[in-house]
């Protein structure tokens, strides 16, 4: 048989390809033909894994977090009781001018002493020991603290609490501690002291470096002050203490102005820039002599210096008993009364009661002050006697 041509062969080939092709087709349509519905989805049992980093914004399946731990019983023992009934009665002083008190005694053992009084009143009572009562409060059992104005600064007060009985004596149910009111005029220690604390050593090290030189009860701040004016070797650099001349703390607080000093929480800060407009208004004239190490320059041909204070004087009857702002004063045999005071800058309030020998009735007036003083430079305060403190300041 002969061989086809190489014509003939590319030519067969070219025909047998389209017949391969459309039997293929022909297969594929069978199979799809096969399937007379689509097959019912199915949900798979795990799901794909997701790659955070790469699908940045689509929602992770929820995990819940693990149950909270169940709390202890003594993290839910109910609210705090409405009091303890210790019958204890609590005094501090809030600041110079004034007292706070509470007393931890429940409504009903507040009610049953007004059932034991003959009057059916409990009174809160302030005074200074061994001396006079200072308020008189009547409570009631749904009460549990007070404030009390006083005005006497550097005072001893103490509190009581209780009733009167029949024949006029004072039942105490309680009674507090003895409380000091602070200060409100500069301390009279005026020895100046000064101590280098390093920055970049801690307490701690500081301490175990001195620890065998420091005395019974001294501070770590005033055993370093101590041994730094005895000149004691450290291993870090200080200061020598200065030399203050003496009285410099009287001039300096006689120049800022009495004034000042005696204001209520006045800080170092209110003087050091008090002190500085002083200095401005000098201009370039330097210190005033006032301030200086020596004596007062007696070459001063113009001065000025003024100053105030109030006297409160009224009348009552003979016998009766006045208060001012809360403090009793004495009456003379024809019931005529003078109170004298110092009278500085700011506002006063000063209430007045007047209480009649046999206590039943009681007369009162308020009394309000206001001083504003503005001077040129070269007036100072004039120097006042001693006398009682201001009253009735308010801010």
């Amino acid at each position: 048989m002969p061989k086809p041509s190489p014509k003939t062969k590319k030519t067969t080939v070219k025909k047998a390809a389209p017949k391969k092709k459309v039997a293929s087709q022909k297969s594929s349509s069978r199979k799809k033909s096969s399937s007379d519905l689509p097959s019912a989805p199915r949900l798979r049992e795990n799901p794909l894994p997701v790659d955070p980093s790469a699908h940045k914004f689509v929602l992770q399946p929820f995990t819940p977090s693990a149950p909270e731990p169940e709390l202890p019983a003594f993290e839910s023992l109910g609210e705090l009781p409405e009091s303890y009934g210790t019958r204890r009665l609590f005094l501090a002083a809030r600041d110079p001018r004034w007292l706070y008190t509470y007393w931890d005694f429940s409504w009903q053992q507040l009610r049953d002493a007004e059932q034991e009084s003959p009057e059916g009143k409990v009174f809160l009572q302030v005074f200074i020991p061994g001396s006079e009562r200072v308020h008189q409060i009547q409570i009631f059992p749904g009460s549990k603290e007070w404030y009390l104005p006083v005005h006497r600064p550097a005072t001893v007060f103490q509190a009581e609490l209780g009733y009167y009985r029949h024949d006029g004596s004072f039942h105490q149910l309680a009674v507090s501690d003895e409380v000091l009111t602070p200060r409100d005029d500069p301390s009279p220690h005026r020895e100046v002291e000064f101590v280098t604390i390093p920055f970049h050593y801690s307490f701690r090290q500081l301490l175990d470096l001195i620890h065998q030189q420091m005395r019974p009860g001294e501070g770590l701040a005033k055993a370093l002050s101590r041994l730094q004016r005895d000149g004691f070797p450290l291993p870090f650099p200080y200061a020598l203490r200065r030399i203050v001349p003496a009285g410099l703390a009287d001039r300096l607080l006689e120049y800022l102005g009495g004034d000042l000093i005696r204001r209520i929480r006045v800080g170092s800060l209110e003087i050091t820039e008090t002190l500085r407009r002083r200095l401005l208004e000098l201009g370039t004239s330097g210190l005033p002599s006032s301030l200086s190490s020596g004596s007062r320059s007696p070459d001063r041909s113009f001065a000025m210096h003024v100053n105030a204070e109030l006297i409160i004087y009224g009348g009552t009857v003979p016998g009766a008993k006045v208060t001012v702002a809360g403090r009793e004063i004495l009456l003379r045999p024809d019931g005529t009364f003078s109170y004298h005071f110092t009278f500085p800058d700011g506002r006063f309030h000063i209430p007045i009661t007047a209480s009649a020998p046999d206590g039943h009735e009681e007369r009162s007036v308020l009394l309000s002050f206001l001083r504003l003083t503005d001077s040129t430079p070269g007036v100072d305060p004039t120097r006042q006697p001693p006398l009682p403190e201001p009253i009735g300041r308010t801010a």
